[in-house]
């Protein structure tokens, strides 16, 4: 697939059908067959994009315009082309900085975001020495195959593969693999990522030396408050090439998440509120109602009492969900005593105003939350004003 974006023309490679796309961006020296083994890995087969970024791959090889900015705009344009209804957005490295800018802006259709040891999106300050030496990483065969075997990949890649991992570095425009050691792994994008309002899933390798474990920790979950974490154990930066299906089997679980687990599949009850979230700032409230025990009541925030039973908690989702309103509740805290759940929440609710900008309501809830007798869990009472 080749389409025009952006002022360039960019290649995709494409497979599946049906269902929430995925939109995959790849690292640094990468291409969008970077991503073939983890779509291969898939079981479902939905529809999957692969993009090669600007300079990498078959998409054109400008001399400028390796900013994240501009790579963010790439993505925007592409997507707008294809007018995807449902996607989520998978980066990983270089992708995933890209990916945590693209979607602080909010774009149509984003559902979620998958972010496979992603570089910070505040940055990374190297040395003078070391972006010196990372011009040099593609510059030869043998140099990109140095990289790889150690720097990049924990586990040794079949032969086949790796000499195509090679050959794609190697082959990258000289603009595309200067830029990035040279500015672009430093650029500070990190000022909108409160504005991301879809759930988040972060995968990191336990052997990285790139974007370790530690650095995800530290510089990357507390930028995106309520991101999960998955470690794939005795891997490194080449997760998608190294451990494909770990890779996929993360993605599809995330994918089912989103699709609305209901109550008798939430195995724990801190999960409770990050379905909960999914299922409203999707628009979906029979998946918001599923989550609700059928004598469920919820003290709303002007004070006032509803409940699932009378119809009158379903009519303020539907009320919430018209207003386009988007809600990021944070788990501060789990009290379980055998069937019963006590969670103690910070939440932050968006509205979009008729100038443009959002309405922003904060506070501190309380749920209990009750275990149904096939396991799962499913929300009694909720209290947005806390213990007020």
């Amino acid at each position: 697939m080749r389409i025009v974006a952006n002022g360039i023309t960019l290649h995709a490679n494409e497979t599946g059908s049906g269902g929430t796309s995925l939109v995959f961006l790849h690292y640094w020296g990468g291409t969008a067959d970077t991503w073939a083994p983890v779509i291969d890995a898939l079981p479902s087969k939905p529809r999957a994009i692969a993009l090669d970024a600007r300079g990498w791959g078959g998409s054109d090889r400008p001399a400028e315009g390796y900013s994240i900015a501009t790579m963010a705009d790439d993505v925007a344009a592409f997507l707008s082309a294809l007018r995807l209804e449902r996607y989520v957005l998978v980066g990983h490295s270089m992708g995933g900085k890209v990916a945590q800018l693209f979607a602080s802006r909010r774009p149509d259709g984003l559902v979620g975001l998958v972010l496979v040891a992603p570089s910070p999106a505040c940055g990374k300050a190297l040395a003078a020495p070391e972006r010196e030496a990372m011009k040099g990483a593609y510059a030869t065969p043998e140099a990109a195959a140095w990289t790889v075997d150690n720097v990049l990949a924990e586990r040794s890649l079949p032969p086949d593969l790796r000499e195509q991992v090679i050959a794609g570095s190697v082959a990258g425009a000289t603009a595309a693999k200067e830029a990035w050691p040279l500015s672009a792994i430093s650029e500070d994008v990190s000022a909108d990522l409160g504005r991301i309002d879809v759930p988040v899933l972060v995968i990191g390798g336990e052997k990285d030396k790139v974007d370790s474990v530690e650095l995800l920790k530290t510089a990357v979950l507390p930028a995106l408050p309520g991101a999960a974490l998955t470690v794939i154990p005795g891997v490194g930066h080449l997760l998608p090439l190294e451990a494909p299906r770990d890779v996929a089997e993360a993605i599809i679980g995330f994918l089912r998440r989103l699709a609305g687990e209901t109550a008798s599949a939430i195995a724990r009850p801190e999960s409770l509120p990050a379905v909960f979230d999914a299922a409203l700032n999707r628009g979906d409230v029979d998946g918001v109602m599923a989550l609700f025990h059928p004598e469920a009541v919820m003290r709303l925030t002007d004070g006032t009492l509803a409940d699932r039973a009378s119809g009158s908690l379903r009519r303020a989702f539907e009320g919430l969900i018209a207003l386009r309103a988007i809600l990021k509740n944070t788990v501060r805290r789990v009290l379980v005593s055998g069937d019963i759940a006590l969670l103690l929440l910070d939440w932050e609710m968006r509205i979009p105003g008729p100038d443009g900008e959002d309405a922003a309501e904060r506070g501190v809830a309380t749920q209990i939350a009750e275990r149904r007798p096939d396991g799962g869990w499913t929300l009694r009472i909720s209290n947005p004003l806390g213990i007020a």
